[in-house]
């Protein structure tokens, strides 16, 4: 999605500095790709080798949409993660020097009040989900609550956003040396991180893992990314 940084009344004047900031359509410069789960074949574009015991990921219809749906299984620890292929291959898709976004469409099936259940962003794609300290960007759920994450690999900072919406669109934004996190409002970040940003090659990810109380399920109708063509 691609806003305005100022609005303007009819017939006002618009600034170059107005533009710049946000806006890059030279297809030269940018690489856009989008998922909506009905366009192509699942596996196309997805792989789900890092699911393990019971978790799952398919494409389902509910409440008229075409949803995947990735579903934790029900016993304590089992993990359900799709992440973002490169041609066909279980690859890492972009850098951090890309000033790379991702948005995310993100149904949250009844999220437990205990425990870390869902993550969601960009991850270095040979580190198993919810790997503590892992290389990325990204939105976790804990306890019922929202928090943006980034991590280098040694340490993370974390910032608590609040409660948890039953269906949200989230953003994971890299510029330069910060990492801003949107929920619903595009233009205003929740959260903006300077600090434990990764410096690895990175991919996308959806994971849920199962908690005392149950099954964890997270649905996605759409998944856009963007990226500079720097590495």
């Amino acid at each position: 999605m691609i806003r305005h940084k100022a609005v303007k009344a009819t017939l006002d004047k618009g600034y170059a500095t107005e533009w710049n900031d946000d806006h890059d359509l030279n297809p030269a410069q940018v690489i856009v790709t989008w998922t909506t789960f009905i366009e192509e074949p699942f596996s196309n574009r997805w792989d789900t080798a890092q699911s393990t015991g019971g978790g799952s990921a398919s494409v389902v219809i509910a409440d008229q949409h075409a949803w995947v749906e990735v579903n934790s299984g029900s016993s304590v620890g089992d993990i359900a993660s799709i992440r973002h292929m490169l041609a066909g291959s279980v690859e890492n898709i972009t850098h951090p020097d890309d000033q790379p976004e991702v948005t995310m469409a993100i149904r949250l099936i009844n999220p437990a009040t205990t425990g870390l259940t869902h993550e969601f962003g960009f991850f270095r794609q040979d580190i198993a989900p919810f790997t503590s300290n892992q290389p990325g960007a990204y939105f976790r759920i804990e306890d019922n609550k929202v928090y943006a994450v980034t991590g280098d690999g040694t340490s993370e900072t974390v910032t608590e956003i609040g409660g948890t919406s039953e269906y949200a669109v989230y953003r994971v934004r890299f510029l330069g040396s910060q990492v801003r996190f949107y929920i619903d409002d595009m233009t205003s970040p929740v959260a903006v991180h300077e600090a434990n940003i990764p410096d690895d090659h990175l991919t996308v990810k959806l994971s849920t893992i199962a908690v005392s109380e149950g099954a964890q399920v997270l649905r996605s109708d759409f998944v856009g990314i963007v990226r500079l063509r720097k590495k």
